[in-house]
C-alpha cells in the first residue's frame, strides 16, 4: 500500500499491506515518520499533520490518497465503528505503526 500526500511535488510512502485503512472521510492515523524517511519530505508532511491532520479521500489501485483536514462532504459515508477496534488491535501487534497522540492537559 502507498500513501499519497497532498503536497507539491507529491510525496508518497509505502506502508504495510495489511494496515487497516480508515473509511473515506476519516482521518488517517499511523506513525508517519516511520514511513517518510527523507528529512525534507518529513518536514512537509509534518506541517500538514500539525495543521488539520490528513483525511482519506479515496483508495485506488493500492494507493491511499489523503487530503489535508476534514472534508465535510465526505463525512459519514462509511461507519467508523468497525475501523477503530481493528486499528487498535493492529497497533497492539505492531506498535511501531501507532502514532503519538497528544496527551490530555487534564
Amino acid at each position: 500500500m502507498k500513501l499519497i500526500f497532498p503536497t507539491e511535488p507529491i510525496i508518497s510512502a509505502d506502508i504495510p499491506h495489511d494496515y487497516p485503512i480508515p473509511p473515506i472521510g476519516e482521518e488517517f492515523y499511523i506513525r508517519f515518520e516511520t514511513y517518510v524517511s527523507d528529512p525534507e519530505e518529513w518536514k512537509k508532511v509534518k506541517e500538514l499533520l500539525d495543521g488539520n491532520g490528513l483525511t482519506v479521500e479515496r483508495v485506488e489501485n493500492g494507493k491511499i490518497y489523503l487530503y489535508e483536514g476534514q472534508k465535510v462532504n465526505l463525512q459519514g459515508t462509511i461507519e467508523s465503528d468497525e475501523y477503530m477496534p481493528s486499528i487498535v488491535q493492529y497497533w497492539e501487534k505492531h506498535p511501531e505503526t501507532r502514532p503519538d497522540f497528544p496527551k490530555s492537559s487534564t
